[in-house]
C-alpha cells in the first residue's frame, strides 16, 4: 500500500504508466466489473525458429554418448535426424555399453521419448550411413504435449539462392541454398546442400525459411564434398515421410529407443 503523497502525484503516475507501456500478448485482462480477479497471465513463445528447437541426448554409455537436436513438430512429437537414434553410429564406432536412454530437453523438461518412425538406414562402405529416399528423419513422441509453437514444415525447397537459417545450439547467419545433390543410387534420394559448416551436435537441427520461417530441413549425417558446406533433409523429403506416418498410424508398433536390432541382424534397419 502506497502510504502519503499527494492525489496528484499518484494521478501523474498512474497517466505516465499507461502512456509508456505497450501491451504485451502474455499479459492478463483487466479486472471486470464484477471485482473478480482476471486469469492468470499466459505466455505465448513468439513463432520465430529457435522456439521450436529442442536438444536430443542418446548414444551408448560410457564411451559413445549422442547429442544433438530435434523439431518440436506440436501435439509431443518431435523431428530429428535417424543417425541419432537408430544405432547404426554407435556399431560403426565399436562402442560397448548399454543404450542410453534417449531424451528431449524442451520448454523447460527433460522427458524420455518413444520412436514413432524412423527412416531405413544402412552402411556403405567407405562412405558410412546411408538413408532410402534420403529419409535420415526420426519422429520422436514425448509422454506429454508441451507448451510452446507448432514448426509448420514448407511445401517444398529449399530452392537454390532461398535464404535459410540453421537453428541450432550455435549460430549461424542466414545463407543462401545451394543445389540439391542426389545420392549415387536413385533410391537413396537426395540432400540439398547449404554454405553452413556444422559440427558434431548439431545434427537433427531445423533448417527454416529466414521469412516465413516454415521448416525447410533437418541437418543430416551427409557431408559435403567441399569445405564449409553441409547437407540437409529437404522438404519434400520431410511432407513424405509425416504423410507416410499420418497413413500408417493407426496401426503404429512403438519401438523403445536404445533397443533397437542388435548388429547380428545385419546393417540394414527396417521398422516392422
Amino acid at each position: 500500500m502506497i502510504r502519503g503523497g499527494g492525489l496528484t502525484l499518484l494521478v501523474a503516475l498512474a497517466l505516465s504508466a499507461c502512456t509508456s507501456r505497450e501491451p504485451r500478448p502474455w499479459e492478463e485482462s483487466p479486472a471486470s466489473a464484477t471485482g473478480r480477479p482476471p486469469p492468470a497471465p499466459i505466455q505465448r513463445l513468439p513463432d520465430i525458429p529457435d522456439a521450436f528447437r529442442a536438444e536430443l541426448r542418446g548414444g551408448r554409455s560410457p564411451d559413445c554418448p549422442l547429442r544433438g537436436h530435434a523439431v518440436h513438430l506440436g501435439e509431443g512429437r518431435f523431428l530429428t535426424a535417424a543417425h541419432l537414434v537408430d544405432g547404426i553410429v554407435p556399431r560403426l564406432r565399436h562402442c560397448a555399453g548399454n543404450p542410453i536412454p534417449t531424451t528431449i530437453r524442451y520448454a523447460g523438461r527433460t522427458l524420455p521419448v518413444r520412436l514413432l518412425r524412423v527412416g531405413e538406414g544402412y552402411v556403405e562402405p567407405g562412405v558410412g550411413p546411408i538413408y532410402r529416399r534420403g529419409e535420415d528423419l526420426a519422429l520422436l513422441q514425448a509422454p506429454v504435449v508441451l507448451p510452446g509453437p507448432a514448426a509448420r514444415p514448407c511445401r517444398d525447397g529449399p530452392a537454390r539462392g532461398q535464404v535459410i537459417r540453421v537453428s541450432s545450439a550455435r549460430w549461424h547467419a542466414p545463407a543462401p541454398a545451394g543445389a540439391l545433390i542426389p545420392e549415387s543410387r536413385p533410391d537413396d534420394g537426395a540432400y540439398s546442400d547449404i554454405p553452413v559448416a556444422l559440427t558434431e551436435g548439431e545434427s537433427g537441427a531445423g533448417v527454416f525459411d529466414a521469412e516465413t520461417h516454415c521448416l525447410l530441413g533437418i541437418v543430416s549425417h551427409r557431408p559435403d564434398a567441399t569445405p564449409e558446406r553441409s547437407r540437409i533433409v529437404p522438404a519434400s523429403t520431410i511432407q513424405a515421410f509425416l504423410e507416410a506416418e499420418g497413413r500408417s498410424s493407426g496401426g503404429e508398433k512403438f519401438v523403445t529407443l536404445g533397443h533397437l536390432p542388435p548388429p547380428g541382424r545385419a546393417d540394414r534397419l527396417r521398422r516392422p
